[in-house]
This record gives C-alpha cells, sequence and structure tokens, in this order.
C-alpha cells in the first residue's frame, strides 16, 4: 500500500476471511439480534432507541478525534435550546446528526448510488475533471479577476511586478529581512488562494474553498467504489468492515470523513443486517478498546472493526432495556387515572424523544402548558432529568 493506494492481493484476501471469519459470524449475529429484537419491540421504544443512538453516534465520532461534546449540550443545541455558546465540536455532532437521521429515511439503494455520493461529496464527474486539466491552467487564470484585496492599494499596486518574477534579491538593500520573508510568505499564500477560486463570477465568490487541488478526490472515491464492488462476495460484515476501513486509508472526502461510518451502517442495512435501525459503528469504536490506525496489518484493523459492530449491537441491546424500564416505571404513574388523561401520552413521548419542553408536550398532547406542568408534577420522582439547569424554558430528556 502507499499514501493513496489500497492494494490488496488475493492471497491476502483470503487470509482475511480465514482470520476474520469468528469476528464476521460473531458481529453478524449481534447485529441480527439487536436488529430483531428492535423491529419487534413496541413502535414508540423502537423509535427512542434509534433517535438516541443518533445523538450517541454523533457524540461518538466527535469523540473519537479527540473533541469534547457533552450529550446534553448536543441535544439541546438540536432543539434550539443552547445553554451556553455552542462549540465548533457542538456544530459537528449537530451535523453529523442531521446526515445520520437524513440517510435513516431514505432507502439504501438511493443513497449508495455513485452519482448521489460524488454529489454528496462535493467530487467531480470523471469526464468534466478530464475537461479541466485539458483546458489547462490558463484557461482558468483568464476567467479570474482581481481579489478584493488586490484592489486596496490602487493603481500603484497594478503597477507592480508580476507574482511569478517575484525575488527577494530585487529587494532594497536597507529592507529589513524579517518582513521580506513575511511578504514572500504573503505572496505564495494568495497564488494558492487565486489557484484554488474563481473570483470571476458572483457563484465562484460565494464558494470560496481551501480545498487542495491535489487531493485527487475523484480517484480515492473510485478506489473506495472499486473496494466496495469486490466485497460484494464476501459475508455482510466482512465486506463492511473492509469498505469502512477502506474508506478510514482512503479519506475520499477532505471535509466529510465521518460519513464514512454513516456509509458503513447504510450498507449494513442494505445487506439485510440492520432493517430496523442504522448501526451505530462509531459508538461502538468509541466504547471498544481497539482503535483503528494505518499502521496497523489490515486483519487487525478489519477485525478491530468487526468487534465494533459487535460492541455497538451490544449497546444499542442495553439500552433497549433500560428504556423499556424507564418506560414502565413511569408508566406505574398512570395507573388508576381516568380514561382521557394524557399522562401515559407524556410518559410515550419522554420515551420516543431524547428531549421534551413544556411547548412541545402541549403542542403533541394537544393540551395547554399548565396541564403539561400539571402532568410533569404527577410523575414525582419517576421524571427524567432536567437538562437545562434553569428555572424557566426548561427540558427534559432520557439519554
Amino acid at each position: 500500500m502507499n499514501s493513496i493506494g489500497y492494494d490488496i492481493s488475493s492471497a491476502e484476501c483470503k487470509t482475511l476471511v480465514s482470520d476474520c471469519a469468528a469476528a464476521a459470524e460473531a458481529a453478524a449475529i449481534a447485529l441480527a439480534r439487536f436488529d430483531e429484537r428492535l423491529s419487534r419491540a413496541e413502535p414508540v421504544l423502537a423509535e427512542g432507541v434509534r433517535q438516541r443512538g443518533h445523538a450517541f453516534e454523533a457524540q461518538a465520532l466527535i469523540g473519537l478525534t479527540g473533541g469534547l461534546c457533552p450529550l446534553e449540550d448536543l441535544v439541546l443545541h438540536d432543539a434550539g435550546m443552547d445553554v451556553r455558546s455552542p462549540t465548533r465540536e457542538i456544530a459537528r455532532a449537530a451535523a453529523m446528526l442531521d446526515e445520520r437521521r437524513r440517510l435513516a429515511r431514505r432507502e439504501p439503494v438511493g443513497i449508495l448510488n455513485p452519482n448521489a455520493l460524488r454529489l454528496r461529496l462535493g467530487i467531480t464527474e470523471p469526464q468534466e475533471q478530464d475537461e479541466t486539466d485539458r483546458r489547462g491552467p490558463d484557461s482558468v487564470a483568464a476567467r479570474r479577476v482581481v481579489a478584493p484585496w488586490d484592489r486596496i492599494g490602487g493603481e500603484e499596486d497594478a503597477d507592480q511586478t508580476d507574482e511569478d518574477n517575484f525575488d527577494l534579491e530585487d529587494e532594497d538593500d536597507h529592507a529589513d529581512p524579517a518582513f521580506a520573508e513575511i511578504d514572500a510568505l504573503l505572496v505564495r499564500t494568495q497564488k494558492k488562494l487565486d489557484a484554488w477560486n474563481d473570483f470571476s463570477s458572483d457563484e465562484g465568490r460565494k464558494n470560496l474553498t481551501l480545498r487542495d487541488p491535489g487531493y485527487d478526490a475523484a480517484g480515492r472515491f473510485a478506489r473506495w467504489q472499486q473496494i466496495l464492488e469486490e466485497g460484494r462476495g464476501l459475508p455482510a460484515t466482512l465486506a463492511v468492515a473492509l469498505a469502512l476501513d477502506a474508506w478510514l486509508w482512503l479519506e475520499p472526502s477532505e471535509r466529510a470523513g465521518e460519513l464514512g461510518f454513516a456509509l458503513a451502517s447504510t450498507i449494513l442495512r442494505q445487506r439485510g443486517l440492520a432493517l430496523a435501525h442504522l448501526p451505530a459503528i462509531g459508538l461502538g469504536l468509541r466504547r471498544g478498546r481497539f482503535r483503528w490506525s494505518p499502521h496497523l496489518s489490515l486483519s487487525v484493523r478489519v477485525e478491530g472493526l468487526l468487534g465494533a459492530f459487535a460492541e455497538a449491537a451490544a449497546f444499542g441491546q442495553a439500552d433497549l432495556d433500560r428504556l423499556s424500564l424507564v418506560r414502565i416505571v413511569m408508566l406505574r404513574r398512570c395507573e388508576n387515572r381516568r380514561g382521557n388523561s394524557k399522562l401515559a401520552e407524556l410518559v410515550d413521548l419522554f420515551v420516543a424523544s431524547p428531549l421534551v419542553t413544556v411547548q412541545l408536550a402541549a403542542a403533541r398532547l394537544q393540551v395547554t402548558p399548565q396541564a403539561v406542568e400539571a402532568m410533569l408534577k404527577e410523575l414525582g420522582g419517576s421524571l427524567p432529568r432536567e437538562l437545562t439547569g434553569r428555572k424557566r424554558y426548561r427540558a427534559w430528556g432520557t439519554i
């Protein structure tokens, strides 16, 4: 393997199948058992486990990159009830949360379509890339206009020497060398920005980017697609682990590296092991001892990812048990109530949603906020934990 390539010989593939057969079978059994149990559970419990799984996965992916993302802050930010200013990690986690919800609503075939993936990752079609290469850099530069910061100096800047002919030896002998180095760095930086961005149109000026033009995202994505096709003859869990390992190795996207975990979960759905949920693979990897590294051997990496699949399924089983117990405890407060009581519906709302506010409960149950406040008092000690720590605009959640 090299820095971009991901080459697996037939001998390595056979060795991989033999070494990881037990881990692949264990992961498949764990995922199938949890998915079957979730499909047979009550709809309110199943929906609650799915929604909580999305939040847990988003938090875990931030943790795998070394970031800090408190679950309470993530849930409050998702509901637009931030207690404090959201950090960059919270914003990233919220984007992952929205992405998983979007993928969970769609069919796997539409998600894994190569054209749809290219559009999602912002990868240029191969033929379009070839046309751009044939036009050459001169045609691109000819369409560019002067950047706003180039016009600050007025007409005098237009008479300066071209940047390509910039030479420190032509500077004044009395100039400070430190400032000369800074000027040279600014020139090189400006040339890079001009090469990566198009200032000739409004659309180009809106989409300013710092992407590396030599990253070859199209080539990396094509190789990942090839690995995905080669794994169709392998067992489901082994093929998905290999696809996720290839994604982490190749990094087809500069900005959406965490998307590989959601795509791996989608492939598990497509292969029939997760029809009732979107597995939280990142959560399983976060909870286990294994940490993926390109310095490890292929079999060790794939076996570690298979262990993450099983760990994610085990956590889902435990979370379903915990949520079922919470519902049973809260429903005890609903015994001997009148037939038109909305307290049981409020309990189901707490189970199905990670966060509940008075306004949300009033809208869902079609009652007044005062009635919701009264029902919250009736729940007593079984009421879920309050998340905001405030006396007004409060929120409760089972997380």
